[in-house]
């Protein structure tokens, strides 16, 4: 896994995004808000795919969605939309990186095709 440390902060950034976003009960007792980090991989896949992308797990779900690397955008996907903001500013952060495995990964050069893998955490 070649981004394994990097993609500690997407995790987080997710599990925060999940306790803020999480409904409330209502009622006159006071919720405690954790934040529990959910099993995250994010994938690079040389496909017949031109532009350049990476395929986010997140949870329970394979293939989530897939965001492009110039600009960080979603392409396509099921993934809650609550998440494409962070998403978003992990990529840019890293994107000379993934930029890199990218071309590396179309010239044909050994290249793992899972990034990172996080385990869920409680």
């Amino acid at each position: 896994m070649e981004m394994g440390k990097e993609a500690r902060k997407l995790q987080d950034d997710l599990a925060f995004t999940d306790m803020l976003m999480s409904p409330s009960r209502g009622g006159d007792f006071v919720e405690m808000a954790i934040k529990k980090l959910q099993r995250l991989t994010i994938r690079m896949e040389a496909d017949h795919h031109a532009r350049a992308h990476v395929h986010i797990d997140y949870g329970r779900e394979r293939h989530a969605a897939s965001f492009a690397v110039d600009n960080g955008e979603r392409m396509v996907g099921r993934m809650p939309a609550k998440y494409d903001r962070d998403v978003k500013a992990w990529i840019i952060q890293h994107q000379v990186k993934l930029n890199s495995l990218w071309d590396a990964m179309k010239r044909g050069e050994p290249h793992e095709l899972i990034l990172a893998e996080l385990k869920a955490a409680k």
